[in-house]
């Protein structure tokens, strides 16, 4: 049995031209081995096209009738049904490629149509059961090169509908398409190499992978939300390296059910079938289709009654170009598949919010921003600021805004945090500190609460002891009065608690009280002061408890980890929102998964439930993922945040694709989201 292996760029040209590259299975047991493949009779084919030829398909419901819409170059856009007929077409439009935006077994929103002679892409309905075409009213969508692919996909996390096109440049162009101003628009949110060959794609919405076959290959997927990662997986390479033909064309894919799916590959050059088990890629045969020549693009239909296949056939023999139509009973039948699709439920909706403003971005290329730390501005709120590291390069000072205010250029500061209160020179003022693993210090400062400007207050370096000094929190001790910063050293496990300490005029100092092991790598920590205790988020286990007092041992509670049913490695920032009468959540990033993690502050620490940060397409704000780093707090800071503000870390910034950054959510709206008292 053949799975998906896990593949970037650089090992994925190892693979097609290497000695180590996966090798075929044997020619004797190879599903292109042509004696054992069963061979399809359509049922229907359609009628050749005056002009043009046929390159791509997609089935469009309407009642209870099926519709072919067909994309036939100088012949148009034209319209079959599934006996062959045809109903309609619109020869206004050169049509390269059709894909039909529809979630599930729904009834069809719109289709996307590619025009050849515009390189522009446009939406279509067909308007009634007669087959009827018509324009809806859009923005021009610009593709800038000949599109190869043309695939679609309405997301369950966020219910956005996505459409993504390959193009001859090798380019993966992943666009939004939203309805504003009685208008449809589309947004570009990301372009991924997707490597010069790359052509059909289809997306199973069950896993949201987007599968593409690339002709001298093989087929590679890539993760379909606008957040995940562009790694690509290989499914399948061409001959003799895998069991795919020589020229990969067109891919579709069937749903059965949500663990459940079929994805078809049409080969053009020996004008066969494989088919594969998704999500684990596992191949599960061949077969032929009789009279197939040259196939191009592939339509399925997934119904509850069976579905339907549909291949463009480019060149018959004698001159022809037609499209094969297959009752998918009969695919069924000949490879042992399931015979239909199953009535599914609707998912159950996920916990979304959106970011309502985003920060500068840092000044660093690459994986650079990462902790944030809000100060509260108590006498004028709405002029709060937020504390941004660029751990290549310094400390950054925002506003409410998103505009830097302030930098810091003090080398790599990774993580921050601050408490309130601190009297310095005897002036009442915000203690900030950081870790700065340029020198392995703790770096200091404070804010003037009557300016709110940010100043360096260190008394001379202020070492860690530490190789590495990484993630770190701060400690107001309700016992003593006394401030305190936790320190995390990179990879060894090893966490510091410092006492923090006016050891001249204006001069912060910081002295090494206590250790404690974790047992592997922690960056974020979060403490509570009015309980005294201090949270660590071991990164690939889970979140511990211990006691935040610097005369405590390393007694601890494992609250939540990755073996059970909501983290996924690796756990990342954390903070506290602080509710009334000693009520909260803990706030975690769950950076495997792209969302976070709430549990109850209070009592046992139970799972609350998890939220994604989301794009919104009318501010032009995209989703976050990859989290590193967040604060949160339940302080009202004005109309926009009435019940206080959480910050994140954005790993990924696309749409357009920049620098890191940060994002601000109003915990309003991740109440309302979770359905919190």
């Amino acid at each position: 049995m053949k799975s998906i292996l896990a593949i970037t760029l650089s090992t994925m040209l190892t693979a097609c031209y290497s000695a180590n590259a996966p090798q075929a299975a044997p020619a004797a047991e190879a599903p292109e081995n042509k004696s054992k493949r069963p061979t399809l009779q359509p049922t229907a084919q359609t009628e050749s096209p005056d002009l043009g030829s046929a390159t791509d398909g997609a089935f469009w419901t309407l009642d209870d009738r099926i519709f072919l819409l067909a994309a036939e170059g100088e012949g148009g856009l034209n319209v079959y049904a599934t006996d062959g007929s045809r109903l309609s077409a619109q020869p206004g439009v050169t049509a390269g490629m059709v894909e039909v935006l529809r979630d599930g077994q729904a009834e069809p929103r719109l289709a996307m149509v590619y025009d050849l002679a515009s390189s522009q892409l446009s939406p279509w309905r067909i308007s009634d059961t007669s087959g009827s075409l018509e324009a809806l009213p859009a923005e021009p969508l610009p593709v800038n090169d000949e599109l190869t692919g043309l695939c679609s996909f309405r997301s369950r996390l966020s219910g956005s509908w996505y459409l993504y096109g390959t193009t001859d440049e090798g380019l993966l162009h992943h666009w939004e398409l939203y309805h504003s101003d009685d208008r449809w628009q589309a947004r570009l949110l990301r372009t991924i190499p997707a490597g010069k060959g790359a052509g059909f794609c289809a997306v199973d919405p069950n896993d949201a992978q987007v599968y593409v076959g690339d002709e001298e290959l093989g087929i590679w997927r890539f993760g379909a939300e606008p957040e995940a990662d562009t790694t690509r997986e290989l499914v399948d390479l061409v001959a003799p390296r895998g069991q795919l033909g020589e020229e990969i064309k067109g891919v579709s894919i069937y749903s059965v059910r949500p663990d459940l799916a079929y994805l078809l590959v049409a080969d053009a050059g020996e004008g066969y079938l494989s088919v594969y088990t998704l999500p684990d890629g596992e191949s599960v045969g061949a077969l032929d289709i009789e009279g197939l020549s040259e196939a191009e693009g592939m339509a399925v239909l997934s119904t509850t009654g069976g579905g339907w296949l549909a291949i463009a056939d480019e060149d018959q023999s004698d001159g022809a170009s037609e499209y094969k139509i297959v009752p998918w009973s009969a695919v069924a039948s000949a490879l042992g598949l399931v015979g239909m699709a199953e009535t599914v439920a609707a998912p159950t909706p996920v916990a979304t919010v959106e970011a309502t403003v985003e920060t500068q971005v840092v000044d660093s290329w690459g994986d650079a921003a990462d902790d944030p730390a809000i100060w509260v501005n108590h006498a004028d709120p709405e002029n709060s600021l937020v504390l941004g590291t660029d751990k290549k390069s310094g400390l950054h000072v925002f506003n409410l805004a998103g505009d830097s205010l302030q930098f810091f250029a003090d080398g790599r500061i990774n993580n921050v945090d601050l408490r309130d209160g601190f009297m310095l020179d005897g002036e009442s003022v915000a203690l900030v500190t950081a870790s700065n693993r340029t020198d392995s210090s703790i770096a200091i400062y404070a804010i003037d609460p009557a300016s709110a400007e940010m100043r360096e207050v260190a008394d001379g370096a202020q070492p860690t002891g530490l190789p590495d000094p990484y993630g770190m929190c701060m400690y107001r001790s309700a016992r003593n009065g006394a401030y305190y910063v936790f320190v995390n050293g990179s990879g060894d496990g090893l966490t510091r608690q410092f006492l923090l300490e006016e050891s001249s005029p204006g001069r912060v100092s910081a002295t090494p009280v206590r250790e404690i092991s974790v047992g592997g790598q922690a960056e974020g920590c979060a403490a509570d002061d009015d309980r005294g205790l201090l949270f660590i988020a071991q990164e690939d286990y889970g979140l511990w408890k211990y006691d935040a007092e610097p005369g405590a041992d390393s007694e601890r509670t494992l609250i939540d980890s990755v073996e059970g049913e909501h983290m996924v490695a690796d756990i990342e920032g954390v903070s506290i929102w602080q509710g009334e009468a000693g009520t909260g959540y803990i706030v975690a990033s769950n950076q495997g998964e792209n969302n976070y993690l709430l549990y109850r502050l209070e009592g046992t620490h139970e799972f609350v439930g998890k939220f994604h940060v989301v794009a919104d397409p009318n501010s032009g704000i995209d989703g976050v993922s990859e989290t590193d780093g967040l604060d949160v707090t339940s302080a009202p800071l004005g109309a926009g945040y009435p019940m206080g503000l959480l910050v994140v870390q954005d790993g990924r910034n696309i749409a357009p694709a920049e620098r890191q950054n940060f994002k601000f959510v109003s915990w309003a709206d991740i109440a309302r989201a979770l359905g919190l008292e």
